[in-house]
């Protein structure tokens, strides 16, 4: 889910502006976007988010426009002609699924439901909006979204086919035996990027990281390593002991951290605070051989780690691509990460 559209989509609602939503509910063949991609455009003309950008999303934006005027919802296939399959490079083409949702600021119960949504966003917490998906209706209809938080509490009444609040990705559920179709799509912050060691390899994640959304932190017990000249794309930066770090960030199911320091000893520092967080983490990454890896991974189980703990690490970190220097690794390290970030293996 994309935290800005949202975070976007309530303010055009506070500010009394309205919207047409559209998301990418289901594609086949070759497509520019997946299933949850989604852009919004409000009465103004502003256009926030994508769907893929090219022919398909024009002609999206100009049926969105017709829908909000007519305050309609729709659910619409667009087949992606020849000529967007060659200005997007592709050997065949594909289609994608649509659907168009109008939010209009007159209704109370979508604006509670969003700045919920923003809220939640802004406080990093997550959960599940649930969507019920209609064609050609009243796009103020009541009743026809939910958001379910992690911890259970819901905003919303929609009677959906139930399944865990922290779904990690979208996906279409039809509801047995109803008819009915549901579109669940996560919510959550901003992912959050903490990469401990502001070395050679941390220098080339920083800007892959931020250039694919992420909220990067650099932390290092060393200001050389750890300045805004060295990582002038880093949102925060801690110069300081590792253990004192630790009081000054926040570990959530949204974190994903990459254990790089320079260091056998601080590697082990790191990694036992984190492993002992009370979240834990989307992800955990450190760097280093198999040799080192067991070594340290021996020391934490002396120290009270369970096995079962150390099973949610990677290490030796990043995908296996034949990286050698500190820019390849750093494409391996991101690239694992996107995949554990998309739901794959």
């Amino acid at each position: 889910m994309n935290a800005e559209l949202y975070t976007e989509l309530y303010a055009a609602l506070r500010d009394e502006r309205n919207v047409v939503l559209i998301r990418v509910i289901g594609h086949r063949g070759s497509v520019p976007r997946g299933t949850g991609s989604a852009c919004m455009i409000d009465d103004h003309g502003n256009l926030v988010g994508s769907i893929g950008g090219g022919l398909s999303e024009f002609r999206a934006i100009e049926q969105a426009g017709k829908l909000l005027e007519q305050k309609i919802t729709a659910l619409t296939t667009f087949t992606m002609t020849a000529e967007e399959v060659s200005d997007e490079g592709m050997i065949c083409g594909g289609s994608i699924d649509l659907f168009f949702e109008p939010i209009l600021s007159t209704d109370r119960k979508a604006l509670e439901l969003f700045r919920e949504i923003d809220q939640l966003i802004r406080c990093g917490g997550d959960g599940t909006l649930i969507t019920l998906l209609r064609d050609a209706d009243d796009g103020a209809e009541p009743d026809v979204r939910m958001l379910v938080k992690r911890d259970g509490s819901r905003i919303g009444t929609v009677v959906a086919p139930e399944l865990p609040c922290n779904v990690r990705k979208a996906l279409l559920v039809d509801q047995d035996g109803t008819g009915n179709r549901f579109f669940f799509e996560p919510v959550a912050a901003r992912p959050a990027l903490l990469l401990f060691g502001g070395g050679h390899v941390s220098k080339s994640v920083v800007p892959i990281a931020r250039a694919v959304g992420f909220h990067v932190t650099v932390c290092d017990d060393r200001r050389e390593f750890a300045n805004p000249d060295r990582f002038p794309e880093a949102d925060e930066l801690f110069a300081m002991d590792y253990r004192e770090t630790f009081a000054h960030i926040s570990i959530t199911g949204s974190s994903y951290v990459v254990v790089v320091t320079r260091g056998h000893g601080a590697d082990r520092e790191v990694l036992e605070q984190v492993l002992r967080s009370a979240t834990a983490p989307a992800y955990i990454g450190m760097i280093g051989s198999i040799r080192k890896r067991d070594t340290i991974y021996r020391a934490l189980v002396d120290s009270g780690i369970s096995e079962t703990q150390l099973e949610r690490v990677y290490s030796p970190i990043g995908l296996d691509i034949g990286a050698q220097s500190a820019e390849e690794i750093a494409v391996s390290i991101m690239a694992e990460i996107i995949r554990v970030k998309a739901g794959g293996n």
